[in-house]
């Protein structure tokens, strides 16, 4: 036996709710159901940001159309530079609020209900049948199922079979936002974390540039402006990556050439080797990786150092170059690069323009934004529209 709504939303995340809740509050007399294969809501939700929940940016696109559903929520917020976050800080709170709204709105949520089919019938209707054998009809079907990173919460990458056995096209899956591995061997700078630069160069052309803090892992390397850097890379392309080890200084100069002068001043220092001048810049290991790859003993004095030498060292400092392997993978990642094509949706109101009734929300939709708090935005900007476009065509 069916269980009919006017709406199902696969997928109970933050796009997931964010569209029940809306096209419930437009539409109180239209039945909506939330089906989610976890057994509870809001897993991947509740574990963003380190559990304080990056809510969304001040810099985002139609930022007060998002901001002004979170409060109608309860939800709270408070400014950490351009982030936003809970006032609580704590994502679980936001994923409880999110849950309340849905339930005092009249949605009916579905737990532990992992669809296994979804069709679209000769009329109106969907058909979805789960792996317990329930089935439900629904005249309109959102696909909020999220991406591929961090399965365990139940984003396994189901929205894509759907999608494409309806006949959309879904781009190349990609970790992203995720730590870069390297073809170097890292292990004696594990655990270091320098506040600097990163640059990524495809063969030998720069095509990105941010500040912050960089981690030295063993085979990898980490940080907000890393994973920033991850959205570019791609397999099979000839990849560097560049780290200005002294971008925070302000008496080293701001390029090489000003680096390499006050090296020749600090080579003068009666006495002082290499390693000596080095460790007054970087961390111990780092001076060490570094003399070790210009080939020099750390007791060779720096009065010998020639102009061509200090030169050479003024260019690593300031341009540490690692190989880029690849990233890592969906476990590490916290978003899928890829997705739905975004061109075969209608953006106003998240309506396929293939199978009319079918609607996507989230990350299941070829969209990957940066660190900050961008992609949790475009996921409750998404679902409320989708919750609007549902409603709005029953």
């Amino acid at each position: 036996m069916k269980e009919y709504f006017d709406i199902i939303v696969l997928g109970g995340g933050a796009s997931g709710l964010a569209a029940a809740i809306t096209a419930k509050r437009q539409r109180p007399e239209l039945s909506v159901a939330v089906l989610e294969k976890k057994e509870k809501v809001g897993l991947k939700l509740k574990a963003t940001g380190n559990g304080r929940c990056n809510i969304s940016n001040m810099n985002c696109e139609n930022r007060e159309e998002v901001l002004a559903f979170l409060e109608s929520c309860g939800i709270a917020l408070r400014r950490e530079e351009d982030r936003l976050y809970p006032l609580s800080e704590e994502a679980g709170q936001v994923v409880e609020a999110l849950v309340i709204a849905a339930e005092e709105a009249g949605v009916e949520i579905f737990k532990s209900c992992d669809i296994k089919k979804a069709e679209k019938n000769c009329g109106a209707a969907f058909t979805l049948t789960a792996q317990d054998k329930r089935v439900f009809a629904a005249g309109k079907l959102l696909i909020a199922t999220g991406g591929k990173s961090y399965g365990n919460f139940g984003t396994t990458g189901d929205g894509y079979i759907i999608a494409r056995e309806m006949g959309h096209k879904v781009t190349t899956l990609i970790p992203a936002l995720t730590a870069i591995e390297v073809e170097e061997d890292l292990e004696t700078l594990k655990g270091i974390r320098v506040k600097g630069a990163v640059r990524l160069y495809r063969d030998d052309s720069e095509i990105f540039y941010e500040e912050g803090e960089i981690q030295f892992r063993q085979d990898s390397l980490s940080g907000i402006c890393i994973m920033n850097a991850s959205l570019m890379v791609r397999r099979g392309e000839n990849i560097s990556l560049g780290i200005d080890l002294l971008k925070e200084s302000i008496d080293v100069g701001e390029n090489v050439e000003e680096t390499a002068l006050w090296l020749k001043k600090r080579c003068q220092i009666a006495g002082a080797t290499v390693f000596d001048v080095l460790r007054t810049l970087v961390k111990e290991p780092l001076a060490m990786e570094i003399l070790a790859e210009l080939n020099m003993n750390l007791d060779k004095k720096g009065s010998a150092l020639r102009g061509e030498d200090i030169d050479i060292m003024a260019r690593t400092l300031r341009d540490f170059r690692l190989t880029v392997k690849g990233l890592k993978g969906w476990n590490e990642a916290q978003v899928t690069a890829g997705g739905v094509l975004t061109e075969d949706v209608n953006e106003k109101t998240m309506e396929s323009k293939i199978v009319p009734g079918l609607f996507f929300a989230g990350e299941v939709l070829d969209f990957a934004g940066k660190c900050g708090g961008y992609n949790l935005h475009q996921a409750w900007l998404t679902g409320i529209r989708a919750g609007r476009g549902m409603s709005n065509h029953v």
